[in-house]
């Protein structure tokens, strides 16, 4: 019988954690391609990546310690003219411009007090066990918000008593996040209705909220637009060639104004079926529950909205591209959404002190009365962005689409 030590023990059960998360269908997950495969020029760097056709691409490197960083390279696409007849090519190559990307990994933690002899005491239920299982959800839920403010470039002002990460005022805010935020560039950020900014003369009103024209005007420019994003590819996905699409996540709000535009112009049925229709023979999460598709756009909502209050101010990307930021101040209540494509987001993993990407512990405390229970992570996500050929600097995958809503009567 083969004895296994404690340190292995640990290792095993942080991967199995790592595991489960992976499987539990969370906003992180859903975009993330299938298991990770080598990465040929990465092998001596023991690293690994998801399928890079989807929004997510997940890179472990087991070799990385706390605070350290992940690099992915892009190669631009060769468009030199060719060479012709009998002229000399010999000294004519078109040479490979290489950028670099690069996000930060670093140690996370949650700890819960799973009572003490005398709260077990009271409940049926094993308080261990539950303390378990909600931190390996409280992971999920914190890293699906983190994605979202990656993607959507900026945290905004919608704050509930059950979302996790803080607004950007508050003091662990940059820490929680891991990597700074970078707003949305301007070639990547559309406004609805005739706005063409968020502030200004211009700039986004009450009456600028989301419909099926504006879908049509951004699947226009998805069409003529120089360095497309490229579209979702998963590789189960048999209709990829034939039917590429993108993926636009709205608010609750911001569906609700798309439905009832959808309604009054008698295409709900039109979307649904689309949706439906896109999806034969291709299982996949991000076709079950509401959706809607116009124009190879899958339509979907996601929960917990980035939402900027009338009078806010915004970071927005310059206009000339140079990748620098500027602060605009909203003139009504507003959404944003956000439309993905392949690679828009890097999901990058360490080891912890288990060796895996997850380890967790439970320990005895005031005098071996209580147990706390403590999760911990090595994580760190990113927006991808790279300069083009031009010097222009670009959201790789991702664009937003800011628009009014329409509010409750409560």
């Amino acid at each position: 019988m083969t004895a296994i030590s404690k340190s292995q023990a640990a290792k095993a059960f942080g991967a199995a954690l790592f595991t489960s998360t992976r499987r539990k269908n969370t906003f992180v997950n859903m975009l993330t391609g299938s298991a990770p495969q080598s990465v040929q020029a990465d092998r001596n760097r023991n690293k690994s990546q998801t399928e890079a056709g989807a929004p997510v691409v997940m890179v472990t490197d087991l070799s990385r310690q706390a605070g350290d960083t992940v690099e992915m390279d892009l190669f631009h696409n060769l468009n030199g003219l060719p060479t012709m007849g009998d002229k000399k090519i010999e000294g004519r190559g078109e040479s490979l411009d290489k950028v670099e990307f690069e996000l930060s990994i670093n140690q996370g933690r949650h700890n819960v007090d799973s009572g003490g002899k005398m709260s077990q005491q009271r409940t049926k239920q094993n308080l261990l066990q539950v303390a378990r299982t909600m931190l390996g959800n409280y992971f999920n839920d914190l890293q699906d918000e983190i994605a979202t403010y990656h993607l959507a470039g900026a945290r905004g002002d919608f704050m509930p008593e059950d979302m996790i990460v803080p607004t950007a005022d508050h003091h662990l805010f940059a820490e929680t996040m891991v990597n700074p935020i970078t707003a949305p560039t301007a070639d990547r950020h559309f406004f609805g209705g005739d706005a063409d900014a968020i502030d200004g003369a211009n700039g986004i009103v009450a009456a600028d909220k989301l419909t099926l024209s504006k879908i049509d005007e951004i699947a226009l420019y998805l069409e003529e637009m120089a360095h497309p994003i490229k579209p979702v590819r998963f590789e189960a996905d048999a209709l990829y060639g034939e039917s590429p699409f993108f993926v636009l996540f709205v608010t609750p709000r911001q569906w609700n104004d798309l439905w009832t535009d959808a309604q009054a112009n008698g295409k709900v049925t039109e979307l649904i079926a689309n949706a439906i229709n896109r999806s034969n023979g291709f299982k996949h999460p991000l076709f079950q529950g509401d959706r809607l598709m116009w124009r190879n756009i899958l339509v979907r909502k996601y929960s917990k909205p980035v939402r900027f209050n009338a009078g806010s101010s915004v970071q927005v990307g310059n206009g000339n591209g140079d990748g620098k930021e500027k602060t605009v101040t909203t003139k009504t209540l507003l959404e944003r959404a956000i439309l993905l494509g392949a690679q828009a987001l890097a999901n990058a993993y360490g080891k912890t002190s288990s060796g895996a990407q997850f380890n967790m512990t439970t320990k005895k405390v005031d005098h071996d009365n209580g147990r706390e229970t403590v999760i911990g992570w090595m994580n760190g996500l990113k927006k991808v962005r790279f300069e083009e050929k031009s010097g222009r600097i670009n959201d790789y995958g991702v664009m937003v689409l800011d628009t009014a809503v329409g509010g409750l009567s409560k």
